[in-house]
């Protein structure tokens, strides 16, 4: 017969009064728990409440039988009391619910199933909030039509006790933003999280809730990401800190795709319809015309043939600014770009949002591609190869990032005449974004006499440029 499983959830109390049968039912009330499937022990932390509220949680613990009691003598705050409450804590997995919060019905039913997985350790969901009667609703960027949000909320996740068990407990030097210090420590560790879009905690506003409009000094945000950064020097962890977002699921992440063009009536045609062939439906075309010499007329086959499209024109400024400006209008949770002559295969976008989804700490992700040219066309030296050979390619066409990492580096480097692509893997790499590839050929890249870096001496000059800066890096002291 298999074991039952014990789920405990975790409450610090500090004079809370009714809305405390509130939140035990929500808990109670989960399909999962029940006899056969999911035993469940609820936690209260009395943290060094008065005579009402200790009086209110004697009847509660005669109540319901599922409940343990604890008691500080005095008021030590609320990580001292959910590190007392995982002391005692017997289930597999952990949760935790403020005394004035609740469960929506679905929670467990949402969350078990992404623990059954052995990379993940940490499942949650999105925040609801509730107003009573006459209390503001806090200043956040809600979704208008739910109330709910994607944040650090301990009442909206279910853990597996093992990462209690390895040290990951509650700093108890924190009155506030110890919930935000313990989510840096996860993601410092590299402990696998899973968040979901469905609501797994509402959350009640009434006025008097612990951090609600307050400020981040009051919050000790700036100490806590204080104790972050001195962490990761300690243990020489140079990559960024994966976001919150990237641990969304999302099941169809929008994608923003930057196609920059100048003229290129000949070849835009094709390269859109690659576009409109991909396998995944998610998209956003954003076109940015470079101040075209051809009175429109690639802007005009792009109207036609892709009318949803986004077309935007600007002074010739380089294809470098073109990108930036597109990044700068796009959606998407992520990014790729595409030349204006070169063709996708029709699961490339797929593949790379797959990969992303799957792999929360990879900021960056290639592909293969494979070389085509023009039958008249001699090509340098350094590109003879055969249209069957397939490698790895870095050019922006064979990119997809997050929109967040491209921000953070500032976008593509204008300044450059050629090389600004390569610049930006120089700059990834750099900064510490961990990086990816498809290991199949979703790129035909294409060669002909108007290849913006089919001309030598621009190309030339560009590399030296971004030669000469990696070696000043080096050395300490980039002059641009």
């Amino acid at each position: 017969m298999k074991e039952e499983k014990m789920l405990s959830v975790i409450t610090p109390v500090y004079n809370n009064g009714e809305e405390l049968h509130r939140a035990i039912n929500s808990v109670l009330q989960q399909a999962e728990i029940s006899p056969g499937q999911l035993a469940v022990e609820i936690i209260l932390i009395n943290d060094g409440s008065d005579a009402r509220c200790c009086e209110l949680l004697a009847q509660i613990k005669d109540q319901y039988p599922q409940v343990i009691l604890l008691n500080h003598e005095e008021n030590r705050g609320p990580a001292a009391a959910r590190n007392t409450g995982l002391k005692h804590a017997g289930g597999e997995l952990i949760s935790f619910i403020d005394g004035d919060d609740e469960w929506p019905e679905n929670k467990l039913t949402l969350l078990l199933p992404h623990l059954n997985d052995p990379g993940t350790r940490v499942a949650g969901g999105k925040v609801r909030y509730v107003a009573a009667n006459g209390t503001p609703m806090p200043n956040m960027l809600f979704d208008p039509e739910t109330q709910e949000i994607t944040h650090v909320h301990l009442g909206a996740i279910l853990v597996k006790r093992q990462v209690f068990d390895r040290g990951m407990t509650f700093d108890e030097n924190l009155r506030y933003s110890e919930d935000v210090n313990w989510w840096l420590l996860l993601r410092e560790q590299r402990q696998g999280i899973v968040l979901l879009e469905e609501a797994t905690l509402i959350y009640h506003v009434h006025g008097n809730n612990m951090s609600v409009e307050k400020t981040p000094q009051e919050l000790d945000l700036l100490n806590v990401l204080r104790h972050s950064l001195r962490r990761r020097r300690e243990t020489k962890q140079s990559r960024p800190l994966r976001q919150i977002n990237d641990f969304r699921r999302f099941y169809r992440p929008l994608v923003s795709v930057i196609i920059p063009l100048y003229n290129g009536a000949e070849t835009i045609v094709r390269t859109i319809d690659t576009v409109k062939q991909q396998t995944y439906e998610s998209i956003e075309l954003i076109v940015v015309d470079d101040g075209s010499s051809d009175d429109g007329a690639g802007r005009q086959l792009v109207a036609e043939h892709y009318p949803t499209a986004t077309l935007v024109t600007t002074p010739n400024r380089g294809v470098a600014a073109a990108r930036n400006t597109g990044a700068g209008l796009a959606s998407g949770k992520y990014l790729a770009f595409l030349d204006q002559d070169d063709e996708w295969e029709a699961d490339k976008t797929s593949a790379q949002v797959a990969y992303l989804n799957a792999h929360p700490y990879v900021g960056w992700v290639t592909c293969n591609q494979t070389l085509h040219a023009q039958e008249e066309l001699v090509l340098p030296r350094h590109l003879l190869r055969l249209p069957t050979d397939e490698h790895r390619s870095f050019v922006p066409s064979a990119l997809m990032l997050r929109s967040h990492v491209l921000a953070s580096l500032g976008g593509f480097d204008s300044s450059l005449v050629a090389g600004d692509d390569t610049e930006l893997i120089v700059n990834l790499r750099n900064a510490g974004f961990e990086e990816a590839n498809i290991e199949r050929p979703l790129l035909r890249k294409w060669w002909h006499q108007n290849n913006g870096t089919y001309a030598s001496d621009k190309m030339r000059a560009g590399l030296f440029e971004v030669l000469r800066r990696q070696s000043q890096r080096k050395k300490g002291a980039l002059v641009r």
